[in-house]
């Protein structure tokens, strides 16, 4: 099974130190809300982020969003053999359903988001599709690796090892019930955190430029469904 994981999301509600900002205000006003109800947005909040700290690295909410349209309702997911989840830049994981059918609407998933990082899951009454966790990074990659030794944890990153997709799908296993997780940065600028780099056994350039993030998830995702035959199983079963 493929488990992707989007590190350091640029994902964040405004922060109290800004919202007090006049252009902050306006949108905030805009659309009904109090200023720290609304998402973090470099395009809304560019000029007025100069005042964060690691304001480079912050409020591209479109980055994950692209990047779940990229994963969510594919061959592999509706088999059954992906898992998605956030890490957001404070350190908490956010659990993706795959069965989840996210609105193709940008506009409707910066509601759905502020929602689930106001009430801690998305419906806030029964199933959640989207929920945070207690869980810590280290936790649920150790989670999701099921104590299997034959386990792979990989990190996508520029200055890995380059690799092109037939080395990357060498890499792969053909066994489904292998886990396999990959991690891809989804913050604009910067570098991952050397914490978050330990937890990954192995680092992989895909290409000789930086790539976006939902490419490599797109890269990663068809990759690995070559690699199980996932397209040929669908077939076959009906």
């Amino acid at each position: 099974m493929l488990h992707m994981i989007l590190l350091e999301c640029a994902l964040e509600l405004v922060p109290s130190e800004i919202s007090a900002l006049k252009q902050i205000q306006k949108h905030a006003a805009r659309r009904g809300k109090k200023p720290i109800e609304i998402l973090l947005d470099q395009s809304h909040h560019g000029r007025e982020m100069t005042r964060l700290e690691n304001s480079l690295q912050r409020g591209r909410p479109d980055i994950v969003f692209h990047s779940l349209i990229s994963l969510l309702e594919t061959p592999l997911c509706k088999s059954g053999n992906l898992t998605i989840h956030l890490h957001l830049q404070d350190g908490r994981i956010v659990e993706i359903n795959p069965e989840v059918r996210l609105p193709r609407n940008y506009d409707r998933f910066v509601g759905l988001i502020e929602q689930l990082l106001l009430k801690g899951q998305v419906p806030v009454e029964g199933d959640p599709l989207l929920r945070i966790t207690k869980k810590s990074l280290s936790d649920t990659i150790t989670e999701l690796k099921k104590n299997n030794q034959n386990a792979q944890s990989i990190l996508a990153i520029e200055n890995g090892s380059k690799t092109s997709i037939d080395r990357l799908q060498a890499l792969f296993p053909n066994d489904a019930s292998i886990p396999v997780i990959v991690g891809v940065g989804a913050f604009p600028h910067g570098n991952l955190s050397q914490e978050v780099l330990n937890l990954f056994q192995t680092q992989l350039e895909l290409d000789i430029e930086v790539m976006m993030a939902w490419h490599v998830c797109a890269e990663v995702l068809w990759t690995y469904s070559s690699s199980i035959s996932v397209i040929q199983s669908r077939y076959s079963s009906t």
